[in-house]
């Protein structure tokens, strides 16, 4: 293994097993980057969920079961957009948003937590502990 590798470990494992190790400062924002079935298993204060997959899904509702011509498959695909209620149309928001953002930090891959706009720790769907990993780094880069 080489001496990155062990690092990153050691710096896992000590973020992990020592909760001491917590700054007094929370992330100013907490932004997670994940699929539908994510579910956040705590609801720290300033997080948002961005659920990428939102947007496939919905394309699909639309187009289920379209005709084969053109304009009847776009007649009934825009008739299907515009019933669309408001917590759909949010989801897709939400969705649409959280690709924005993920293009612009660079995410290429999820789940992702990103915190305050500047560091992201990938892979790690609870909260708390990618918190716990984002304020050793913190402590690290001080």
């Amino acid at each position: 293994m080489n001496s990155s590798k062990v690092c990153i470990v050691s710096v896992a494992l000590t973020a992990l097993l020592c909760p001491s190790a917590w700054a007094s400062e929370d992330p100013e924002s907490i932004e997670v980057f994940a699929n539908s079935t994510f579910q956040p298993i705590d609801s720290m204060k300033h997080t948002t969920v961005y659920r990428l997959d939102r947007i496939d899904e919905l394309q699909k509702a639309l187009s289920h079961q379209l005709p084969s011509d053109p304009e009847q498959a776009k007649q009934l695909a825009l008739r299907r957009f515009q019933r669309m209620d408001a917590p759909l149309s949010h989801q897709l928001e939400n969705a649409a948003m959280g690709l924005v953002l993920a293009l612009q930090y660079g995410i290429s891959r999820y789940p992702a937590i990103v915190f305050d706009g500047q560091a992201v720790v990938y892979g790690v769907t609870d909260i708390e502990t990618a918190a716990r990993l984002y304020d050793h780094w913190m402590e690290q880069n001080r």
